[in-house]
Formats: structure tokens, sequence, C-alpha cells
């Protein structure tokens, strides 16, 4: 026992012994070890107005600010993507020194630097000189770059990974917005392709209705998805500048056209044509400009789905706490509830609903949010979009009339209720069409506004 205290009390002290000697070496290292990595440059990438990136053996790219947008001069005149040029300023600007080959080297070609595998300048505003960075090889089993800049024998090194900043084609830089609309902006929508033609337009409140082939209502979010999907539409290549012969890329005669009218007067129209190689990408090109390119299928799937994929499938959208006021009419019985928000300590708006037909009484909120539920759970079974009268569909007498009014836009939306040979079937306003529904949930609706 006691010789195995004594080997624990030697180990104790060899280890003791090490740290001390750690800590020695440690405190020895220079101080300077610590010290913040120096900056290549120093600048304000915000005043940077112009960019050249020359690669060797590529096509040198240059860039120009105007205002406060990104223009391409060259190899060809172009409006430019923003981003793309503002990360490469922010890359340089950011850009530190990983370590310092040698203050003065005279051989520049063991370096790759004799002539720079890519040369990229910046001008700066207020400042006489581009700023310029050199590049060269990659470190041997490391994760740098050589380095310099023209202005000094210096060669230094620089992370790797700003390699992919700078190793760019002219397309890159390009702006690839073919249509350049905010879907806010959008105030009519025109489609013609082989499954139809139809029209749609903005109402109030940003409700959609078709306008061509009949007036009926459309999905709001069903629209939003389709006008989103125009937004960020996006070249993946460009075919040409100028294309002459449209024939070979199925836009002399386009197979489908989305024409849109915005808000500021201005008019455009996309034309897709003929599939393009690679999967599921098209031509496609802006009807005002001789430029064509290819862009991903996204958009042509959506329009092959037809108008019915835009249809106001919901008997009505209803958003729950939009709405204001409530009127149920039931076997000539008329029942109405209002909403008030109420503010709680904690200033959070707390809505409360009361009946104020046919006698006043608070009412559960739960169950007039239960009950508004339901009417937006009823999707249409079927659209007769050429009906007869409207006593073939019991619609003349209805047995249920519901009217909504909104917060947000003071609108009123209703919904009629009529029955005939079993089946049930609803219209509401400025809609051509007669909804045949599910009669089960139907029922449900009704009874939940007649208990409420």
């Amino acid at each position: 026992m006691k010789g195995t205290f004594v080997k624990t009390g030697l180990a104790v002290v060899v280890l003791a012994g090490l740290g001390a000697y750690a800590y020695f070496i440690d405190s020895q290292k220079p101080a300077n070890d610590d010290k913040p990595k120096q900056k290549v440059f120093a600048f304000d990438k915000a005043k940077a107005n112009a960019i050249r990136l020359a690669p060797q053996g590529g096509v040198p790219i240059e860039l120009a600010k105007q205002g406060t947008s990104w223009r391409l001069v060259s190899p060809m005149a172009a409006a430019a993507d923003d981003s793309e040029a503002e990360a490469v300023a922010s890359t340089l600007e950011g850009l530190e020194i990983e370590d310092v080959v040698g203050e003065s080297v005279k051989s520049l070609a063991d370096f790759g630097l004799a002539t720079p595998r890519n040369e990229i300048s910046v001008g700066v505003e207020g400042v006489k000189d581009r700023i310029v960075l050199q590049l060269g090889e990659k470190v041997p089993g490391g994760s740098g770059l050589y380095a310099k800049l023209p202005s000094s024998p210096r060669v230094f090194t620089v992370p790797s990974w700003i390699e992919t900043s700078f190793e760019k084609k002219p397309f890159d830089f390009r702006d690839r917005d073919l249509l350049h609309a905010k879907r806010e902006d959008v105030r009519t929508l025109e489609v013609a392709g082989p499954e139809g033609s139809y029209a749609l337009v903005r109402g109030v409140g940003d409700e959609w209705s078709f306008s061509k082939p009949l007036q009926t209502r459309a999905g709001r979010w069903a629209v939003d998805s389709l006008l989103g999907t125009l937004e960020g539409l996006r070249m993946e290549s460009i075919v040409g500048e100028d294309v002459k012969d449209l024939n070979p890329l199925g836009l002399a005669k386009p197979i489908r056209s989305v024409a849109l009218a915005l808000a500021n007067g201005r008019t455009l129209r996309l034309e897709l044509g003929a599939p393009a190689p690679g999967d599921k990408k098209y031509y496609a090109r802006e009807g005002a400009s001789s430029l064509v390119a290819v862009v991903p299928g996204a958009l042509v799937e959506d329009l092959a789905k037809g108008m019915v994929e835009l249809r106001g499938k919901r008997l009505l959208d209803v958003a729950t706490y939009d709405v204001l006021n409530v009127e149920a009419v039931t076997a000539g019985i008329k029942r109405s509830w209002v909403r008030t928000d109420l503010k709680t300590d904690n200033d959070i708006a707390v809505p409360k609903w009361r009946r104020t037909a046919p006698d006043p009484k608070d009412v559960d909120t739960s169950a007039v949010q239960d009950a508004l539920f339901k009417v937006g759970a009823i999707e249409v079974a079927e659209f007769i979009d050429a009906p007869k009268g409207l006593d073939a569909y019991g619609l003349d007498a209805p047995a249920f009339r519901l009217t909504l009014r909104a917060a947000r836009n003071d609108a009123t939306s209703w919904v009629e209720i009529g029955r005939k040979g079993g089946a049930v079937y609803a219209r509401r306003p400025e809609d051509a069409a007669i909804l045949r529904i599910d009669p089960a949930k139907a029922d449900e609706m009704i009874k939940a506004f007649s208990t409420l």
C-alpha cells in the first residue's frame, strides 16, 4: 500500500512539472500572436463605383455603378445583379492577410504571381487610383492563396475561399430578372395557351376575379402564388441578345403568353416557347425585347394546370380575425352579430362577439369563430358555368343567406344557399357560376349560425 502512495506522489510531481514547463513555453510566445489580422485594403465598399475582374486566359469583366444600381459595361452592356457586384466589393473590403511570405520577393513565378491567375480592381469614389489585388497559386497543402499588390514586392496569403467570389463569368453578374414586375403592382393578368385563355382582374382588398371567359371568383392565394412565380422568374441562361429567327425556339408564335398590366400603366408580355435542352426548361422572352433566355419550367407547369387551378374553390375566403359583422337569414329569421376588440392590460386586442338581432346577447367568441371556420372549410364540388334560371337550383327562394363585412377594407361579401332534388347549390356576388357544394357541410354551417 505504501508503494502505491509513493508512485502516486511521483506522478503528481511529474505532471506539475510538465504543466509548469508548458506555461513557461507559452509565456515565451511573441505577444503579437494575438493581434488582429491586417486588412489588405482600407476603403468603404459603399463608395465603390467600378469593378474589373481580369482572369488569366479569360474574358475581362467590367462593371460600373450608375446611381444606386450596377451595370455591366464589358464584355456586353446590360443591367447587373446588384448583390453580385456588392459581394465583390464586400469581399475586398473585409479581406485579411493570413500570413506574410516575404516583404521583398524577387521570384514571383514561384507563387504564380509573375502572371497573376486573376486581377481584381475596384474604383472608389474620391480615390484617384483603383485598389488592385493580384491572386496567384494555391498554397501547397494549405487553405490559402498567394497574393500581392501591384505597387509592392511583398507576397502574402489570403483565404482560398475568396477565389469563388472572383471566379465569375459575365452571366454571373447579369440581372437575371426577366420581367421586373412586383406582384403587388399587377392589376390585370391575361393568360393564353393550349389549356385555353382567361383574364383576371384585381379588385377591392386584393380580391381577384376572372373577367374572361366568364365573370367568376378566383382564389386569392392561388393567384398570389402564380404572381410570385412570375415575380421570381429568373433567366438560367441567355440564348442571344438579339435573336432574329424565333421559329426554332417556338417563339415566332408563342406556345404560351402572359400579359401583365401594372399600376404605373406599363404593360409586360411574357412569351414562352418550346422546351429547351435540359430538365424542364423553356425558351422565353419579354415581348418588347429581342433577348431570348432559358427559364426553369415551374411557371409552365403552373400555367399547364389551366384556369381551374386558379378558381375560387372555397365557398368564401374567410379570415376570422378580419370579420367585423355577420348577418345570417334562415327561414325568414335574421340573426346578426358584431365584433368589438377589448384591450388587455398588455395592450393586446381580444375579440368579443355580441348578437344584435333578433335579441341582444353576448355570445361565445369561439362559437362564432367555429361557425366562420365552417364557411371557409366548404369547397366547391362543381362549377356550373352556364347555369339555368335560379329556380333550377332552389336559389329563387334561398334557404340560407350569409353576409360578412370585413375590417380590412370595409367590403361585404355574401353567399346564398339553395336546395333542389337532394342537391345543395350556392351563388356568390359578381359570380356568373352556380356552385354545387356538399349537403352535409352546408347543413353544419347553417346549424352553427342558427344556434349562435
